[in-house]
């Protein structure tokens, strides 16, 4: 018996923490804590993920890296991997729809009408406030940016209404602010190029990465980021794609090629290219986990099987000592102090 989504959607609502705990025992942490930060299931962290107030009613919760998912079977799908169909059909079972039962889902004529999420709304006046509050790049009072782009050995690749500064940008952990920061501001695109959400990386005035515990950190999209990436140049037929920022403008100062950045391995496994591309680019981080490497595999399997041509450059120097990690911005700054 095929069960339609709307069946499952209807007699899922006011049931959904339950049917997240028993579907995604990975969400468990979450839902013990609706509307609080925890680790993120998927990636990891510290604080990036929570469900939302409402959980049981719409089932919905947002990850401050991969994006909002408005309802359960949005938030079942990304947790667990799932195509729609196998999220539908698990609900199914679980509520016994499958089966003609649903014996404990209350009728559908007895669940209140749809309320607007103010999370959204909320995060939407956030995104507007802050970067209306940003300077152009080139800004006097922008210096901390410059200095911080030097010393990654990136000079004068920004482009105007992608990147900014902020020159004081409160800095929270756990909904408590600890202090405020100068800050790079970079707008996060959809897959369709709609703006979703900011990447913000705390500075400080001499140009290093801010004294805290997660210096680069992503703002509550309003929408869902998975396939989007930060666009710092115009797409053409062959372009690049990396994780960071830093790592981007320097395949650029570096290629001439458009490069834009995915935020995350996480993102970058999922990013979407834009249609008219015909070559990707992947400028993949070397990384003493193995990550960067393999959201790059995974990115070249899914693009060469639509038929695009796709390369991945890692870094060819081995890890320096005592780091978990090596980028292409990192290997050149290396080279070139070499070469001084």
């Amino acid at each position: 018996m095929r069960v339609e989504a709307s069946t499952v959607r209807e007699y899922a609502r006011n049931q959904w923490t339950g049917l997240l705990g028993r579907l995604a025992p990975a969400l468990e942490l979450a839902l013990a804590r609706p509307g609080r930060h925890v680790p993120c299931p998927v990636h990891g962290g510290h604080d990036g993920f929570r469900v939302f107030r409402d959980v049981n009613q719409t089932g919905g919760g947002i990850c401050n890296t991969c994006g909002s998912f408005h309802d359960g079977l949005a938030l079942l799908m990304w947790a667990n991997d799932w195509s729609f169909r196998q999220a539908i059909e698990a609900i199914a079972r679980d509520l016994r729809l499958d089966a003609g039962g649903a014996s404990s889902a209350p009728k559908p004529g007895s669940r209140p009408h749809p309320v607007p999420c103010r999370d959204q709304t909320a995060a939407e006046e956030s995104l507007r406030r802050v970067w209306e509050e940003t300077l152009d790049p080139t800004d006097r009072e922008a210096a901390p940016l410059r200095r911080y782009l030097h010393r990654r050995g990136i000079e004068s690749v920004l482009v105007p209404g992608v990147v900014r500064f902020h020159p004081g940008l409160g800095y929270y952990e756990d909904g408590e602010r600890k202090g405020r920061y100068p800050a790079m501001i970079a707008r996060v695109s959809d897959a369709l190029g709609r703006p979703v959400s900011l990447h913000r990386t705390y500075l400080t005035q001499d140009g290093h990465k801010a004294p805290v515990a997660s210096a680069k950190k992503v703002m509550t999209p309003c929408g869902t980021i998975q396939g989007g990436a930060i666009r710092l140049f115009p797409e053409g037929p062959e372009m690049g794609i990396t994780e960071g920022i830093e790592t981007a403008l320097a395949v650029r100062q570096r290629t001439g090629m458009p490069v834009w950045a995915a935020v995350s391995a996480t993102l970058l496994a999922c990013w979407e290219p834009p249609a008219g591309v015909r070559l990707v680019v992947i400028w993949a981080d070397l990384d003493v986990s193995g990550a960067g490497e393999t959201a790059a595999s995974g990115l070249c399997d899914r693009l060469l099987a639509r038929g695009l041509q796709v390369a991945i450059h890692l870094p060819p120097a081995p890890i320096p000592h005592g780091q978990k990690g090596l980028d292409w911005a990192d290997l050149w700054r290396f080279r070139l102090r070499a070469e001084a």
